[in-house]
């Protein structure tokens, strides 16, 4: 895996925090935020970020991307946490691209992600 895919999915990390999977994963997060960055009062204060503030989570993947990129063996615990969590985070990255263009003749058209199940017209 590689690290900047891995810091896409850390910046999806706290839009799935809603969900159990997602907390893990953002907690996960921010666990190898915290031990990159060592100890002490004010490193706890800067690596709780709030997931639903958006500010917040700039600043702290900023700060992961930063490490990551300077730091070989941190760029590779980042891209560990990603593989592990990846699958519970895809679904805030998934996105359909569909293209009807040129001369095409279209009855009826749906757009959509994965379908589990019949669809009827």
């Amino acid at each position: 895996m590689d690290v900047e895919y891995a810091l896409t999915l850390a910046s999806a990390a706290s839009a799935g925090a809603v969900t159990a999977a997602g907390q893990s994963a953002w907690q996960g997060l921010v666990a190898l935020g915290r031990r990159a960055a060592g100890r002490g009062d004010d490193v706890a204060a800067e690596f709780e970020p709030d997931p639903s503030d958006q500010a917040e989570v700039r600043v702290f993947t900023g700060r992961i991307a930063e490490r990551a990129r300077e730091d070989e063996a941190f760029a590779a615990e980042l891209c560990g946490w990603a593989e592990e969590h990846e699958v519970a985070l895809q679904v805030n990255l998934r996105q359909v691209h569909n293209t009807v263009a040129g001369s095409a003749r279209i009855g009826r058209l749906v757009q959509t992600g994965d379908v589990h199940g019949d669809v009827n017209l």
